[in-house]
């Protein structure tokens, strides 16, 4: 179900994909980017881990009561920090042109607003996969992209579109969406206290640990536009964002697979092969379909970018790394096992950090793409050791009990 909904989800992302390739220029559409990455950031920065604890939360709550009582304390807190994030945004939007000379501050200033709804996205996804609710997760995704389908095809239609109202909609969209998958999971608000304790006391271990994942994990994802915006300009992120964009779907089809697996992993010491080998033969397939046809696709499709045809082969591979360590990443966060995800995202975030800051002021957007794509191949290695590791550890405590349970037996 989840993987229909985010098909449909891609679909709706390509129309998007053409409805800016179409009606906006590299330029503007390089301002959207920035902004979009600066708000993403600055969530990630104040969210603390919250709504991952929250996931673990629920999903060990000892019956709906208490899922529905959870939930209401995670909503409490999404509420703090969508204003803290509206806040942070605009007292930031001027030192952050000053930084960037993007000429985005009046941008960021007047969708502060809007960003207030950002927190919300990662609160419903955590908060579906920790209740194991999959049909509600698939109707959110199917909510969010075509709520902002319409809305970008609204400022398309009507000469709109521009990189603030864009971001304006892509906020929205988060909004409404979010709105109606909480009425729908019906929350309560009663006994708040006990369970913001205990969401508070999971933050400050495996969300703690999941929260320093997460951010210097965005560095991976985020950072290189920020780095391509101040080295070579908003103009060339542009080119870069929208073939980035058209190659993301790759990756979302192994991330899909691996959230509805969150709560069974949880649940054995190992990852079933046919997962893992179902999700390789796909991937390599679509990263190896995007390497070929992209290009002809991008000239044929969004004339104004087919210069950037060339960074379609490093992004197939980024697609195509990331896309491969999302199972082993789930199993990991499933078993708690928030300081090795940690340990992942600061290597590949220092070593993506240390490419990008080589490779962006020479190679300009193709050193960028190259960079991302050899630093999501270091993540799944990474990952793929300390599953093993892991998984090693799980079967020698296991042989142990069973010892001393014959030898229990035995006496």
């Amino acid at each position: 179900m989840l993987f229909s909904a985010h098909t449909l989800s891609m679909g709706a992302g390509f129309l998007a994909s053409l409805i800016f390739g179409r009606w906006m220029e590299p330029a503007e559409f390089g301002r959207f980017a920035f902004c979009l990455s600066v708000v993403m950031l600055l969530d990630l920065v104040i969210e603390f881990g919250f709504f991952p604890a929250g996931a673990r939360v629920l999903a060990l709550a000892e019956d709906e009561k208490a899922e529905r009582r959870a939930l209401g304390a995670l909503i409490l807190i999404a509420l703090t920090v969508g204003a803290a994030l509206a806040l942070f945004i605009a007292a930031l939007a001027i030192p952050i042109d000053l930084i960037f000379k993007t000429d985005v501050r009046w941008l960021l200033i007047a969708t502060a607003g809007f960003a207030f709804f950002r927190p919300f996205q990662s609160l419903v996804e955590q908060s579906c996969q920790g209740l194991n609710q999959i049909r509600r997760l698939s109707i959110f995704q199917l909510l969010l992209s075509s709520t902002y389908l319409l809305l970008l095809a609204g400022l398309a239609f009507s000469n709109r579109l521009t990189a603030g109202t864009a971001l304006a909609a892509n906020l929205t969209g988060i909004g409404l969406a979010s709105i109606w998958t909480i009425w729908q999971l019906r929350p309560r608000f009663d006994d708040l206290s006990r369970y913001i304790k205990v969401t508070l006391k999971e933050a400050r271990g495996y969300g703690a640990n999941v929260y320093l994942a997460r951010l210097t994990g965005a560095v991976s994802t985020q950072f290189d536009k920020l780095v391509i915006t101040y080295f070579v300009g908003t103009s060339p992120l542009g080119l870069y964002a929208l073939p980035q964009k058209l190659s993301n779907p790759i990756s979302t089809i192994s991330r899909t697979l691996a959230i509805t697996r969150f709560r069974a992993f949880a649940k054995i010491n190992s990852i079933p092969k046919r997962i893992i080998r179902w999700n390789a033969v796909v991937l390599v397939v679509l990263a190896t379909g995007l390497a070929l046809a992209g290009p002809f696709a991008l000239k044929l499709l969004f004339p104004k970018y087919s210069e950037a045809s060339n960074l379609l082969l490093p992004f197939a591979a980024f697609s195509l790394f990331t896309g491969l360590f999302q199972p082993y990443n789930m199993f990991l966060a499933s078993h708690g096992r928030g300081a090795e995800i940690r340990n992942i995202a600061v290597i590949v975030s220092l070593t993506t950090l240390a490419g990008l800051l080589l490779t962006v002021p020479r190679f300009g957007i193709l050193g960028a793409a190259w960079t991302g794509a050899a630093a999501m191949a270091l993540d799944y290695l990474l990952h793929l050791h300390y599953y093993q590791k892991f998984r090693r550890t799980l079967n020698q405590s296991g042989a142990e009990l069973e010892q001393q349970t014959i030898g229990n037996q035995n006496d």
